[in-house]
C-alpha cells in the first residue's frame, strides 16, 4: 500500500528491473510521465539503449491523411479507431500545401511550400530541416527517403533536386540525388548508375520506400529499385515476371517484403511475398476479392475506386474504398469492422471529410535529435501544424 510519502511497491525493486521489465513496455507518452516520479527513473529511461528498446516494442501503425486537417494513426490491432497526431494550423487557401513526406523511428518530416520541418509527435519536439542547395537548372527539392544509417546511427534524408517542365513537351533534367544527415549542411551527391533505367519516385509523400534488409525498395515499372542504406548506392532487382508493372505496390508483411497488385477493375487485390531475397523468387500468398467481402454496409462497387491498403500486422489490414470509407479486415479479406474516428466524425460508417490511407507508418519513440535542442533563431515562421499525440 502506498504510504504518506507516495511510495509504491516499485520502490522496493531495483531501478534496473523497473526500467528494463516494466517501464520499457509502456508507450513513450507514459514513460515521459513516469520520469517525473523519481530522478532514478528519469536517468534509467534516458539512456540510448532504453530509448531504442522502448521504440522497438511500440507497434508500427498506418498513418491516415485527413483532408486539409492533419494526420491520424490507427489506434491499435483489434481496435476500429484512428487517433489524431498532427493538426494543420494554417488558415489560408493553400492549407492543403502542408505535405507529409516521410516517417522513421517515430520522427516525421513535413513541409509547406519550400519550408521543411522534422518533429517527434511523442515528445512534441520540432525543428526546421535544411535541404541541399539548389543547383543551376534545378527549381525545387523534395524528400525521397528518410532512414537511420546503421554504421553511424545518424538519421539521414535522401533528397532529390529537380526542375519542373516549363512547357508541355519540354526536356526535363533527370533529378540529382543527395544524402544529408539531419542537422548537417554537408550534402553528399549520390550517383545514379547509368545501367538503371527507372528513376525512383521523387516524392516520398506519394511513394515512400519499403525498408527491408538494410535497403529501401520502390516498385517501379517492371523492376524494383533498391537504395542500400549502408553503402548508399542504388541497385535493381526483379518482381514476379507474371505481373505487369502497373497497379503494383510494395509493402512489409510481418517482416517479409511483399507486393500487392490491384486488378484492372479495382475489385481484387493479389498479395505476393518474396520467398528468397538473393534468388529474387516470389510466391503468391492471398487474394482479396471485394465482391465477396461481407462488409456492413455493403461496398458500393458500381463506382470504381482504386483501393488503398495498409498492413496492421501479419493478420490484419486496413483497406480504403473511396474517399470516405476505411475498412478493418483480416489478411484473407474477412471484414472485421468499419474504422471510426476518435472525435466521432463518422456518419453511417463513413468519414465526414475525405481521407487518404497513406503508405507511411508511425512507430512512436522518445528519440531526440541535437537539432531539437538548438535555438530555432533561423525559423522565419511557426510550423504550420500542431502536435496532438
Amino acid at each position: 500500500m502506498p504510504g504518506s510519502s507516495g511510495a509504491t511497491v516499485l520502490n522496493d525493486l531495483p531501478v534496473c528491473l523497473v526500467a528494463d521489465e516494466i517501464l520499457v513496455r509502456l508507450s513513450p507518452k507514459h514513460v515521459l510521465r513516469c520520469r517525473a516520479v523519481q530522478k532514478s527513473w528519469r536517468a534509467a529511461t534516458s539512456t540510448d539503449k532504453f530509448i531504442l528498446d522502448n521504440h522497438r516494442r511500440q507497434p508500427s501503425l498506418p498513418i491516415i491523411q485527413r483532408h486539409k486537417a492533419g494526420l491520424s494513426r490507427f489506434a491499435a490491432a483489434g481496435d476500429h479507431k484512428i487517433w489524431p497526431v498532427i493538426r494543420y494550423t494554417c488558415h489560408t487557401v493553400s492549407d492543403f500545401s502542408v505535405i507529409h513526406h516521410a516517417a522513421c523511428d517515430g520522427l516525421l518530416i513535413l513541409s509547406r511550400e519550400s519550408s521543411f520541418y522534422i518533429c517527434n509527435p511523442a515528445t512534441r519536439k520540432c525543428a526546421s530541416l535544411s535541404h541541399p542547395p539548389l543547383r543551376q537548372g534545378f527549381t525545387a527539392a523534395t524528400v525521397v527517403a528518410f532512414y537511420r544509417h546503421q554504421l553511424s546511427g545518424e538519421h539521414r534524408v535522401l533528397w532529390a533536386i529537380y526542375s519542373a517542365p516549363m512547357a508541355r513537351g519540354a526536356t526535363v533534367k533527370p533529378p540529382a540525388y543527395f544524402v544529408l544527415p539531419v542537422g548537417s549542411d554537408q550534402p553528399r551527391c549520390v550517383q545514379w548508375p547509368t545501367d538503371l533505367r527507372n528513376f525512383p519516385a521523387t516524392r516520398s509523400s506519394d511513394c515512400p520506400p519499403v525498408h527491408h534488409r538494410g535497403g529501401l525498395h520502390w516498385a517501379l515499372g517492371l523492376s524494383i529499385t533498391v537504395f542500400d542504406t549502408v553503402t548508399e548506392t542504388f541497385q535493381q532487382m526483379s518482381h514476379p515476371a507474371q505481373l505487369p508493372g502497373d497497379m503494383v505496390l510494395l509493402f512489409d508483411l510481418g517482416g517479409d517484403l511483399a507486393l500487392r497488385r490491384t486488378s484492372g477493375d479495382c475489385v481484387t487485390l493479389d498479395l505476393w511475398v518474396l520467398q528468397d531475397y538473393d534468388a529474387e523468387t516470389w510466391a503468391f500468398r492471398y487474394r482479396i476479392d471485394l465482391r465477396v467481402m461481407e462488409a456492413s454496409p455493403p461496398l458500393n462497387l458500381s463506382v470504381e475506386h482504386v483501393p488503398m491498403m495498409a498492413v496492421i500486422n501479419g493478420r490484419e489490414l486496413l483497406i480504403q474504398h473511396g474517399p470516405y470509407r476505411l475498412l478493418h479486415c483480416g489478411i484473407d479479406g474477412v471484414f472485421l469492422g468499419n474504422v471510426e474516428s476518435k472525435d466521432h466524425e463518422n456518419i453511417l460508417s463513413q468519414f465526414a471529410k475525405p481521407l487518404k490511407l497513406t503508405r507511411h507508418r508511425l512507430q512512436e519513440s522518445m528519440i531526440s535529435l541535437p537539432l531539437f535542442e538548438k535555438r530555432q533563431d533561423d525559423v522565419n515562421e511557426e510550423p504550420p501544424f500542431t502536435i496532438l499525440l
